[in-house]
């Protein structure tokens, strides 16, 4: 009895031991099949990554290029500068306000 006891302990280390390294391998195989797909795909990744690039480069040459050559910005129409700096106080314009509707002008 103890004999088939160690026995069957014995078969299912094996199996369990059979398992692991089966999952270990598989995973072996993953990682290396990643790494390859990576080695593969790197020079192409990597001559993108430079066309791109010089592509950027370009374009802000050219927009350099553009900004040297505008023309000077109009001038916004409006209230001349500093007008606001010389406005009276809002408690004359209500006094005067009060004044032109007491006395309207002719």
């Amino acid at each position: 009895m103890m004999t088939e006891w160690i026995n069957a302990l014995e078969a299912a280390v094996e199996s369990l031991a059979a398992f692991i390294l089966q999952f270990v391998y598989l995973v072996y195989l993953l990682i290396g099949c990643m790494l390859l797909i990576a080695l593969i795909c790197a020079p192409f990744l990597l001559g993108y990554v430079i066309y791109m690039d010089r592509q950027d480069a370009k374009a802000k040459r050219r927009a350099s290029s553009n900004n040297t050559n505008a023309t000077a910005p109009e001038q916004v129409k409006g209230r001349a500068p500093g007008l606001s700096e010389h406005a009276s106080p809002f408690g004359q314009t209500e006094a005067r306000a009060e004044r032109t509707l007491e006395h309207p002008p002719p």
